[in-house]
């Protein structure tokens, strides 16, 4: 069986799950894929808000490049930093997102004298991560030449994270970039809640399965994220923070994609110009307050928000 061929068997493959003649040798392993199936879709809350494609595009879009989302955010390029806010804020989605999502955090963080921008990019965070990575790179660029200002600081949910951070490390966005903000970012992978990596280890049909329906689902970023995966192989050659940006990585101590949730978190393993260590502060916004926080809700929980706002305003003390 090719590898192209393996996106129309999988829902076959699921539902035989749950059959009664489904194959006792290859039971265990097809529950574990539909359950795993099942908890993409619900994570990303999808089956309600999709898009419908033409047909002739319909095979190649993952399913969350489909997605639908409320709200609206505009970028505002005749804007310019005041000196007691002087870094522009760029909010990266994540995965099966858009920036849609930001709104409330965008009119919090405006409403306090920040200039905010938001991207969309990647197929709504559904493509390859070093092509979402370079348009990136462009958008910055041309938010630093837009409002004349020095630095950005960054907040990125999930995979806008883990971009954020392989600009800096991977593209010489360190001399760019003053405070880095991640929340739930899978800076050292994740085992999307073991369940793939139990069936990754199965057998090599389970493996292929599991691996092309998170692509069905993910497009190519997911598997991109998954420990282990050569982009994070790279990533981790050298130090995970660069001297001279301030990092706070945020996570959420129910999360159950990027698990465990301590994925979310950065060694302070590199020392500023002037010998001192970069600083990085690693929590759990339960530690400051809030509740279950899911990681989709991450970017839009008030309480979330509150935090995101009070860091970035301490990173300018």
């Amino acid at each position: 069986m090719k590898d192209e061929d393996l996106a129309g068997y999988i829902d076959a493959l699921t539902a035989a799950a749950a059959a009664d003649n489904a194959d006792p040798d290859q039971r265990s392993w097809t529950e574990q894929l539909a359950s795993f199936s099942d908890g993409l879709r619900n994570a990303f809350g999808m089956g309600s808000r999709l898009v419908k494609l033409a047909p002739k595009g319909s095979d190649a879009e993952p399913v969350g490049a489909r997605q639908s989302f409320a709200g609206y955010v505009d970028d505002h390029w005749s804007a310019r930093p005041e000196a007691y806010r002087p870094y522009p804020v760029v909010l990266i989605h994540g995965t099966i997102s858009a920036k849609a999502i930001w709104q409330n955090l965008v009119n919090l963080l405006r409403d306090d004298g920040f200039v905010v921008f938001a991207p969309d990019y990647g197929h709504h965070g559904t493509g390859e991560l070093r092509r979402s990575a370079r348009d990136l790179a462009a958008y910055i660029d041309q938010v630093l030449a837009a409002t004349g200002a020095e630095k950005v600081d960054l907040v990125g949910h999930s995979q806008g994270g883990l971009l954020a951070r392989h600009l800096i490390n991977e593209m010489d966005f360190d001399d760019k970039v003053h405070h880095l903000v991640t929340l739930s970012a899978p800076h050292h992978g994740t085992s999307l809640n073991a369940q793939l990596a139990s069936l990754i280890s199965t057998n090599d049909l389970a493996a292929k399965v599991a691996e092309a329906t998170v692509t069905r689902f993910m497009g190519v970023a997911g598997m991109q994220q998954v420990i282990g995966s050569p982009f994070l192989t790279d990533l981790s050659y050298s130090p995970e923070t660069r001297p001279g940006v301030r990092y706070t990585c945020l996570a959420t101590k129910v999360d159950t994609t990027v698990v465990p949730p301590e994925s979310g978190f950065l060694e302070p393993d590199t020392e500023n110009a002037d010998g001192t260590q970069v600083r990085v502060i690693n929590e759990f916004v339960q530690e400051r307050g809030a509740g279950r926080v899911l990681h989709n809700e991450m970017p839009t929980d008030p309480d979330v928000q509150r935090i995101v706002h009070e860091v970035l305003v301490a990173g300018l003390e």
